[in-house]
């Protein structure tokens, strides 16, 4: 397929690009550099331009807690840079497919939340993406939307790069216990992607590595690597009270994914598994 990617230079976008162009297809990778999707006139011609099979929409304001403050910033890439991508696309009957939150629920679930369940986002970050989503099923005849959660991969900031790095330096650090959600590698969310489009099933779909946990637990399991190397580390938990951040986060943010496994017919990665390539792969970049 001829494939045009938005947010290239973001942590999905970097390691999805490669993946997909791996996969046979033709890949225009757009950073924001290269395209501002705040501006529609450019978008346009691009689109127009390039005329791919599918759009790829990564790009995305992801600062959670700055976009408590940024309110203005977050709306117009999130809702109207989406909305010129969706209908720049919509125009040429282009299927997009939206890279969207576990954020725009507000978490009060107790069991895994489902594509069909109301959205209810808490914070400004939720509610702008929540917004990209609509926009597309306005000006898109097909879509994918697919939310995710708990990002890590090697390209940006991100918890997993976060907990290791606090648990070299100190003996003990304090993680929230009381939130919890499916943490998701970018390796195998490209993965996922590069499985679905094929496909030809268009909808709003819920991808991210297989199991629940909380954020607790996952730090425990990422220390767990550093502890095989000798260092001991004591992970206590603590309440999302304990650490308070400008924006709010769902306190239950597990997604049901069973609409993915159909569609893709395999099962997905465990979030464990997931991880402890991440980590070989992180150890062995490492410098000597």
């Amino acid at each position: 397929m001829k494939l045009l990617v938005t947010g290239a230079g973001g942590m999905l976008g970097q390691t999805l690009s490669p993946y997909l162009a791996k996969r046979g297809h033709d890949v225009a990778a757009f950073g924001k550099e290269d395209l501002d999707i705040t501006d529609g006139n450019l978008v346009n011609q691009v689109v127009e331009e390039h005329c791919p099979d599918l759009i790829v929409h990564c790009a995305a304001y992801t600062q959670v807690d700055q976009a408590e403050t940024e309110q203005e910033t977050a709306f117009a890439i999130n809702e109207r840079g989406t909305e010129n991508v969706a209908r720049a696309a919509g125009k040429l009957n282009i299927p997009v497919l939206y890279v969207s939150t576990d954020y725009v629920f507000d978490g009060s679930n107790n069991m895994p939340y489902k594509t069909s369940d109301p959205t209810a986002p808490i914070s400004v970050y939720g509610k702008s993406k929540l917004a990209g989503e609509l926009a597309v099923q306005r000006h898109c005849q097909n879509y994918y939307i697919v939310r995710t959660s708990w990002l890590y991969g090697p390209y940006g900031r991100n918890f997993v790069d976060t907990i290791y790095k606090l648990a070299e330096e100190r003996d003990q650090i304090k993680v929230v216990a009381d939130q919890v959600g499916s943490p998701t590698s970018t390796a195998t969310l490209s993965e996922i992607i590069a499985d679905l489009i094929v496909t030809k099933r268009y909808g709003i779909y819920h991808a991210t590595d297989d199991g629940v946990t909380s954020w607790f637990d996952f730090a425990r399991e990422i220390v767990k690597d550093l502890e095989s190397k000798g260092k001991k580390v004591e992970v206590l938990p603590i309440e999302t009270k304990d650490m308070p951040r400008p924006a709010p986060r769902p306190a239950y943010s597990a997604l049901d994914k069973s609409d993915l496994i159909q569609a893709l017919g395999r099962p997905l990665t465990p979030w464990q598994e997931a991880l402890h390539e991440y980590l070989q792969m992180r150890s062995v970049k490492a410098p000597a």
